[in-house]
């Protein structure tokens, strides 16, 4: 029997979550999975997964995009609902509810909650859904342990599938490309944070770290890779480095999409997140052989098991003192051990976890 999946993102977006739900797509086995992804976004559509792709109209807000989610499920005949990340799993869910018990539902959670499930009524609403939840997934044993904490249920309910990377994506990746498009030489030291900017992704410790060695180490130059995800945080930021003696050593470059040059041109990459559920863009890193300095948080120690410089968050000055080190002492075991992690870790198995998930659920 073919299970007709249906992966819903609440955007294509460019962060793990979407690169997650297209590569669960990409590696699923057609023999047995026809995949199809929709987005609550109006009009979001990706044609470049070879399955039926749509997105919500735009009409009646959240409630007309779960009447255009539950019309498309009802038409496509839908076997199993896999619902990723905070929206998708309330608004999705909702809307599956009423093709129970014949559509089965898994709820995918790639993140620490807190800062969402702050609202009661969201946690409430996440909480009363579990009725018509027939999996959960989580991407870490942190985040595992965080739903099962908050949402009162017990940790074995959870299947831990942790995320892997595609080697595609990194394919030729080119350092001196990377630093023509960073426009820094080839022998200038540089340091890059890579994600989204806001408060998760802890830019302003990196920021500040950045202009503390700049102070000592004027010939550094520091890099934010990334979309803006909150304007505020970001005009805050440039008008701290603006005023600072080094305005032009600390550059945002907004998104790449050759993700694999910008990450071999740095020489060091700054994770200092707040909260990280896995820190793909970690993981990234560490197969193309670069060193990383990460907050001792959540699911990134487990990511980089031991071959990253750990520093507690929103400690600038431990970053700062980290990222020295670690530019003055490249240890090639520490990297060679990264990348071996890096590239064991296979879409395709975790794709064949996946579809026992669904299997279970589906018997």
């Amino acid at each position: 029997m073919t299970l007709r999946v249906a992966h819903v993102l609440n955007s294509p977006g460019r962060g793990g979550v979407p690169q997650v739900a297209h590569a669960l797509i990409r590696a699923a086995d057609r023999s047995r999975i026809a995949p199809h992804l929709f987005h609550l976004k109006a009009g979001a559509t990706d044609i470049s997964l070879d399955c039926p792709c749509t997105g919500a109209t735009g009409q009646g807000g959240k409630t007309g995009a779960m009447t255009d989610l539950l019309g498309w499920l009802s038409h496509n005949r839908i076997d199993v609902l896999h619902c990723h990340s905070f929206r998708p799993n309330l608004y999705a869910r909702l809307a599956g509810a009423v093709l129970r018990p014949r559509l089965k539902i898994v709820a995918h959670y790639h993140n620490i909650y807190d800062d969402k499930w702050r609202d009661p009524q969201a946690l409430a609403l996440e909480r009363q859904l579990g009725a018509v939840t027939d999996a959960r997934i989580a991407v870490s044993d942190p985040v595992a342990a965080h739903v099962a904490s908050r949402l009162a249920i017990a940790r074995k309910a959870i299947d831990v599938i942790g995320n892997a990377i595609d080697p595609a994506r990194l394919a030729g990746a080119d350092r001196a490309r990377g630093r023509a498009w960073l426009g820094v030489g080839p022998e200038v030291p540089l340091i890059g944070l890579v994600g989204r900017i806001c408060h998760q992704k802890g830019p302003d410790t990196f920021v500040e770290a950045a202009l503390a060695l700049l102070s000592q180490r004027p010939n550094l130059r520091f890099v934010l890779i990334g979309d803006i995800e909150d304007a505020a945080i970001a005009r805050d930021l440039q008008a701290r480095i603006t005023a600072s003696p080094h305005p032009e050593a600390i550059t945002f470059m907004g998104h790449s999409n050759e993700i694999g040059d910008a990450l071999a041109a740095l020489d060091v990459m700054a994770a200092p997140s707040r909260w990280e559920g896995f820190g793909l863009t970690i993981l990234e890193a560490m197969f193309l052989g670069v060193p990383v300095v990460a907050s001792n948080v959540d699911a990134i120690p487990d990511v980089t098991a031991g071959t990253a410089a750990l520093v507690p968050p929103d400690d600038p000055a431990a970053l700062a003192g980290a990222i020295a080190e670690t530019l003055e002492r490249r240890d090639a075991r520490r990297i060679e051990h990264a990348q071996r992690l890096a590239r064991e870790a296979s879409w395709t198995v975790k794709s064949e976890r996946v579809l026992a998930v669904y299997d279970r659920i589906s018997t």
